[in-house]
């Protein structure tokens, strides 16, 4: 008997035909899914006709009945034209397609995590209900020039919700998660921010600062402020921005100082007043990331490292990390750093990532954590935590990837939309998980 499921690393609604079938392969991102027991159940005729259009739309615009493509498209997923005129022309190119909770109007799933050889088990069950919302589709276009991962921009589809309870308790501004996970690595403590275009609202946030006092700090993409908070997640205040060219990485140093770096210039700010200290045009610059030592350190676009004072002078730069690595590695997109200085960077394929000594030299790669770290080609960012817990981060947009300092694959857990990360003083690792900012505590492994 037909059922259907949704693919763990794009979220396709995908139908299975063959009820002994143990292995499939996602059409629409390549990923190979070991089907679980749980699998082998019926699902709501909903999910099934969406993945039956899913295939009709896929061979319509590859053969270029765009037109029928659109319309088919609008019609199984409740979304404007300009929306899926994005959908369907992914399509029709055999670009990578990502969907986020594909749901029906009567029929609602979080994101499923993904079992078998390209997953963790679940790991962060909030305790929260979700009701109906209309699909929510993101379209992953392969773009050079400016975006989101250097070479690769997501174009969000719109979402129309009907209604959302997801978030019931409310802490300050924020919401408490209370979150339940079985394997002991993760916890949501509580989340702040939600859709909006006001005060402490965010449309599309990517990118997470804390400094020395707690505050928060995060912006919209190609938003015109850099919005403050307290640690409870209560708004502060906002920091104008000039112009809304897109926001690369928003870091910030415990003496201080919060830089912004835009896809033009690196920008200082006093983290008390929110004044400009400085403003650094035409740089190269790739991606920030700050130690606990104090140290800033700038990603360039030929792949070195350059190590800069609080006034964004350079100190000392590395030659290319890439060079002297014997295996195949892609332009670098993130880095981070801990407190004696090595440098930790992932390629924008988002399966490398590698460990160099403060000068430069490399170390190692990490483990390939079971398939994950290259899911559809996506890399949100990384992030150290320098609290003696020993933890290297990753964000997939699709899941947090947790390592030791050595390499060694530690565990995940599912976080949709997550594109910023970062570790505050006391271990907790927050995110950027758009529209919201979210606070993880991170528990101790067994292993």
């Amino acid at each position: 008997m037909p059922r259907s499921l949704k693919c763990p690393t794009c979220n396709a609604p995908l139908e299975i035909t063959d009820a002994e079938q143990q292995i499939d392969v996602c059409e629409f991102c390549g990923n190979r899914i070991l089907l679980s027991p749980d699998d082998h159940r019926d699902e709501p005729d909903g999910l099934i006709e969406q993945a039956r259009n899913l295939q009709k739309i896929k061979q319509m615009a590859q053969s270029g009945n765009m037109i029928e493509a659109i319309k088919l498209f609008r019609s199984t997923f409740g979304v404007g034209l300009k929306e899926a005129k994005e959908a369907v022309e992914g399509l029709a190119s055999r670009r990578p397609v990502v969907f986020t909770q594909v749901s029906t109007q009567s029929y609602v799933q979080p994101v499923q995590p993904a079992y078998g050889m390209y997953a963790a088990p679940p790991s962060v069950r909030r305790r929260s209900t979700f009701s109906p919302m209309i699909a929510i589709v993101t379209v992953l276009a392969v773009v050079i020039g400016i975006g989101i991962f250097g070479v690769s921009t997501f174009v969000s589809v719109i979402s129309r919700t009907v209604k959302n309870t997801a978030n019931v308790a409310n802490r300050g501004t924020g919401s408490n998660g209370g979150s339940d996970e079985p394997n002991g690595l993760a916890t949501e403590i509580f989340r702040f921010g939600g859709e909006g275009i006001g005060a402490g609202k965010f449309k599309d946030n990517r990118t997470v600062a804390i400094d020395g006092e707690g505050n928060v700090y995060s912006a919209d993409y190609t938003g015109k402020a850099i919005q403050k908070f307290d640690s409870d997640g209560k708004f502060l205040t906002q920091w104008e921005l000039s112009d809304d060219m897109p926001i690369l990485k928003i870091a910030a140093d415990r003496k201080g100082h919060v830089y912004l770096l835009r896809s033009n210039s690196l920008t200082i700010f006093d983290s008390a007043t929110g004044k400009v200290v400085r403003t650094i045009p035409g740089t190269d610059y790739r991606h920030l990331a700050t130690s606990t030592n104090g140290s800033l350190y700038a990603l360039s676009d030929s792949n070195s490292v350059l190590k800069l004072d609080a006034n964004g002078k350079v100190l000392s730069k590395t030659g290319n990390l890439i060079k002297q690595i014997n295996f195949e590695v892609n332009d670098l997109e993130k880095i981070a750093a801990d407190g004696s200085g090595n440098l930790y960077a992932a390629d924008s394929s988002g399966r490398n990532l590698l460990k160099f000594s403060p000068d430069g030299k490399f170390l190692f790669r990490f483990d390939s954590a079971a398939g994950l770290t290259g899911s559809a080609g996506i890399l949100g960012d990384l992030a150290v935590d320098n609290t003696g817990k020993g933890r290297v981060y990753s964000a997939n947009a699709f899941f947090v990837i947790v390592y030791d300092v050595e390499g060694s694959f530690i565990g995940s857990f599912t976080a949709p939309q997550t594109f910023g990360l970062t570790v505050d003083d006391k271990g907790a690792l927050w995110t950027a998980s758009r529209p919201f900012i979210v606070k993880y505590e991170i528990g101790k492994i067994e292993k």
